[in-house]
């Protein structure tokens, strides 16, 4: 542990770094979470209307179970493409802290996105880019097809509330 608590965490990095410490990353945050969120809409609209051609008419009882499936599958396929950026900015984020790392090996430095992304390059390869991927892909399955879930779940029940059939139920 370097620092006894968050608050001692926060203030010794301003006073030591300034307030450009707490924006590490953001470059790469902003350039990857726009493309990220598209192409899971993206995707997940695709393989919507695949499952819908696949799925045989009668088979609609299971459309949560469709949208789970078709939402993890979405976040799959978004996090494998975006995630160069998300190493990108993982890699950026821990700068500073070269001294507790020490410990763990080797230690790198960045000047800044583009110098991040050719160190990566020359040091490792284009396999660098996707160090990790696998527990982010779970984690993006998961959290992704329930986002999905939820989001038609309620939009299911709304639109059930906002039916002719459920006011004339309510008023009888």
């Amino acid at each position: 542990q370097i620092y006894p608590n968050l608050r001692r965490a926060v203030v010794t990095m301003y006073q030591t770094e300034g307030p450009q410490t707490f924006y590490r990353g953001l470059t790469p945050t902003l350039v990857a979470i726009f493309p990220y969120a598209g192409l899971q809409f993206f995707f997940y609209n695709i393989l919507q209307k695949f499952s819908k051609w696949v799925t045989p008419a009668e088979a609609k009882n299971g459309a949560s179970i469709k949208d789970l499936v078709c939402g993890s599958c979405a976040g799959v396929v978004s996090k494998s493409l975006t995630y160069p950026l998300d190493v990108v900015k993982k890699r950026l984020q821990v700068g500073g802290f070269e001294h507790a790392r020490a410990a763990f090996g080797q230690v790198r430095t960045y000047g800044g996105l583009l110098d991040c992304i050719r160190q990566i390059m020359r040091e490792e390869g284009p396999g660098g880019f996707f160090k990790g991927l696998s527990p982010s892909l779970l984690k993006a399955a998961f959290s992704t097809g329930l986002i999905f879930f939820w989001y038609e779940l309620f939009c299911d029940l709304l639109c059930a509330l906002k039916s002719p059939e459920s006011t004339k139920r309510r008023e009888g």
